[in-house]
């Protein structure tokens, strides 16, 4: 019978939907890469580097060992299909310079960006030269390792970077080559970070789930512009696309367990008044088709949907004064809106909280199901020369 069951279309048609979960054991090498690969000496040192560096870090803030997190990208990397050896040695070295450079930071007390500059130069330096001499006999490796420190430099954020303007620079690459290379390992680097944040309360969930749609609607935009709009129909999706849906059906779960963790403080009643603002928001602005600004004569419950993209954009460049702002201004507006149910303070941040991230999951539900849906200015071609997007 369970076998029976396994060879149904039905159940094939869970496996092809079913959403992809972390895994909590760190896996050695040859689990990772075949034994017989002829890029499995180098990926086995890369994964011996990375591993050193990681056992200095602080436990995840869900308690795991930090050192599962380059893990499961190389798993999520895997799991979408991608076979491709050099994809997975920057699946496990991703982050490594970057946490190099916080290490060094921390433990030399140095708050200069140009001396943090100059030290992330200095490592990558050091590691191309370190993998080259690995790589010596090895003259069809080279190329390799060249891809492998262009991607990874890509995807390393500079400390004197705005997190949008970091992710632009992966977007910006051209070479198409690196650049979808950057795209994958990045959607499975923040899958992995979208699924432990068991330990962040629902504002930090909120503001961890609004990094990853910067980066999935411009990597929509990416695959629409490359492939087309086939992606809704089509089964046979490319890693690239795969990778993209997985993230965006992540991001959209994580929002479910926001939604819940709002309500279960007591402000059910307010439930399908704020979903159906939001409709009514959607239908008659289409507001949800670009990052608009908020209009201060509305007050109809839709006007708190306004502008939720720009809201988290503020904190995002430690903007904290309009953010704040921002936040006190919503807070109000809910305290007198429900006037009527006597809401304590945390059960009125709990509907903020409750409208922010069911609107941003109204939004990933578009970029996976409608065709042709981007959210316009919110692109990395809107992004001002420091990497803010335009007032």
């Amino acid at each position: 019978m369970a076998f029976a069951r396994k060879l149904s279309a039905e159940y094939k048609e869970y496996h092809h939907l079913k959403l992809w979960k972390a895994n909590p054991k760190i896996l050695l090498p040859e689990e990772l890469i075949q034994k017989k690969s002829p890029f499995f000496p180098l990926f086995s040192y890369l994964y011996q580097i990375t591993r050193e560096t990681y056992a200095q870090l602080p436990l995840r803030k869900n308690g795991e060992p930090s050192f599962l997190h380059p893990i499961n990208t190389v798993l999520a990397l895997k799991q979408a299909g991608i076979t491709d050896e050099i994809t997975l040695c920057i699946g496990i070295i991703h982050d490594l310079v970057e946490e190099k450079v916080d290490l060094y930071k921390k433990g030399k007390k140095i708050n200069k960006i140009k001396n943090l500059d100059r030290y992330e130069e200095e490592l990558f330096e050091e590691l191309e030269e370190e993998l080259f001499d690995f790589v010596r006999n090895e003259t069809n490796l080279k190329e390799a390792v060249k891809i492998i420190i262009s991607v990874t430099k890509l995807l390393t954020r500079h400390k004197r970077d705005f997190y949008l303007r970091s992710i632009g620079q992966i977007f910006r690459s051209t070479d198409d080559d690196i650049k979808e290379i950057a795209i994958r390992v990045k959607l499975a680097d923040r899958m992995h970070n979208i699924l432990t944040l068991e330990k962040h309360d629902n504002e930090k969930r909120i503001y961890s789930c609004f990094k990853s749609l910067f980066i999935l609607n411009n990597t929509k935009q990416y695959i629409l512009h490359k492939y087309g709009k086939h992606m809704v129909h089509s089964r046979s999706l490319n890693p690239t696309e795969l990778l993209f849906k997985r993230c965006a059906k992540a991001t959209y779960e994580a929002h479910l367990i926001i939604s819940d963790r709002c309500l279960s403080k007591g402000i059910e009643d307010t439930k399908t008044m704020i979903q159906l603002a939001f409709k009514k928001y959607a239908m008659e602005k289409e507001a949800v088709w670009q990052v608009t600004n908020r209009n201060p004569k509305e007050k109809h419950l839709m006007n708190i949907f306004d502008g939720i993209v720009r809201k988290y954009n503020l904190r995002l460049h430690h903007k904290w004064h309009d953010f704040e702002k921002r936040k006190k201004e919503e807070y109000e507006y809910a305290k007198r809106f429900f006037a009527d149910f006597s809401f304590n303070d945390e059960q009125i941040q709990a509907i903020v909280n409750y409208k922010d991230s069911y609107g941003l999951k109204e939004v990933i539900a578009h970029l996976l199901y409608v065709p042709d849906y981007v959210i316009g200015r919110f692109l990395v071609n809107d992004l001002t020369e420091n990497g803010r997007l335009p007032r």
